[in-house]
């Protein structure tokens, strides 16, 4: 499907959607100001307890509801934009049969660690003022899994489109 997909088009599409989340989406989402935890790279659990506490009880509802909803969408919007990316830029450097094409499937590791650092988080509010820290770093884990799985993308994609660039000059190169 991904193969179907995959152009400029789709990757426009796509990086469009994804940029609206953090543009509309989410601050309409009703937690406010406060920086959510899945923008840091890491958290203690005593940390989610603050944050939590200063959402209040109706910032925690929404947050909650966030994270059960558009924040799981949200991953699979800008995960399916990474994958369209590297399809795109294997199709370039490498041969079909190639396995570094497998590379371009890297995203869907970001999109199951972003759904497991919700639902561990949207636990833990639900739970609030209870506290289950346990849980509370399960998230931290898989927030800080999803940051790395996106740092590894993004060097994949640097690096894919830096070898396509040069490809491409050593190909017109050997015209001339």
């Amino acid at each position: 499907m991904i193969d179907r997909i995959a152009s400029v088009r789709a990757l426009v599409l796509l990086t469009l959607l994804a940029i609206l989340f953090p543009v509309a989406i989410f601050p309409a989402a009703g937690i406010g100001d406060i920086t959510p935890l899945d923008l840091y790279f890491s958290y203690s659990p005593d940390q989610v307890y603050q944050y939590l506490g200063e959402l209040g009880a109706k910032g925690r509802i929404a947050y909650a509801r966030m994270e059960l909803t558009t924040d799981l969408l949200f991953p699979v919007v800008y995960s399916l934009a990474l994958t369209v990316a590297l399809t795109m830029g294997a199709r370039r450097i490498l041969s079909p049969d190639n396995r570094l094409q497998h590379l371009r499937f890297l995203p869907l590791l970001i999109v199951i660690s972003d759904w497991c650092e919700n639902l561990s988080l949207a636990v833990v509010t639900g739970a609030f003022p209870d506290r289950l820290d346990a849980i509370a770093s399960a998230a931290r884990l898989f927030t800080s899994a999803k940051w790395t799985f996106l740092i590894l993308v993004v060097i994949t994609l640097v690096t894919a489109g830096t070898l396509a660039v040069t490809k491409q000059f050593r190909e017109r190169s050997v015209r001339r």
